[in-house]
């Protein structure tokens, strides 16, 4: 991505983590509103848990780099 070449290894670090948590509020969402009954939710609650461990996945792997 060319926007990876202008951030530094910190900043994009810190997006990682960032975009995780923000994926984790999602699926806790999604989860509440599965349990109240809305169950047309269950695919944006596997998205949003699929990224956030993508998003795990890259945040772990710049912090090694570092």
């Amino acid at each position: 991505m060319a926007s990876d070449l202008i951030r530094s290894p910190t900043v994009r670090l810190l997006h990682a983590r960032q975009d995780h948590a923000i994926c984790l509020r999602l699926a806790a969402s999604y989860r509440h509103r599965i349990a109240a009954g809305e169950t047309d939710q269950r695919a944006a609650h596997v998205w949003a848990l699929s990224n956030a461990r993508r998003w795990r996945l890259v945040a772990a792997e710049l912090s090694e780099t570092r």
